[in-house]
């Protein structure tokens, strides 16, 4: 008799048989703090005029918005060269490929670095500062 002939019952409980019976893949949740009260609008609007926060906005805004117009600049790019320098992007560069596949396919390559560059950035110019903010938030909603 195969697993699928038994009742589901049965076989999704032996599926794990030979592990010790007190196994148990995920790590225990357990809180030590009690939850939190939600933080009130006057909380948020008071923590939107500190100097932390107007710093956090500043930093987000001088590193997105650079790295946003060389994204859209890389893009079209691309675009516009396929589109009125076909000739140039049909140059054959190694054997059947293409200096416009190659150019394609490095936007994929340009797409991680810039993600690995801002989760970096993020992780460690934004997280910080946001989650001191959130710790207020919060205490602050608690108090």
């Amino acid at each position: 008799m195969t697993q699928r002939d038994q009742s589901p019952d049965k076989w999704e409980d032996e599926t794990e048989f030979h592990l010790p019976e007190d196994h148990w893949p995920l790590p225990e949740l357990v809180h030590t703090e009690k939850p939190h009260e939600a933080p009130t609008t006057e909380s948020f609007v008071a923590v939107s005029k500190t100097a932390e926060y107007e710093n956090l906005r500043s930093t987000f805004r001088k590193f997105a918005f650079p790295m946003t117009v060389a994204g859209l600049v890389s893009y079209f790019t691309f675009v516009l060269l396929s589109i009125y320098a076909v000739d140039f992007m049909a140059t054959p560069l190694i054997g059947s490929l293409s200096i416009g596949m190659t150019i394609g396919l490095l936007q994929f390559a340009v797409v991680y670095a810039w993600t690995y560059i801002y989760v970096n950035f993020a992780n460690k110019k934004l997280d910080p500062v946001s989650g001191a903010l959130k710790a207020q938030l919060e205490k602050g909603a608690s108090a």
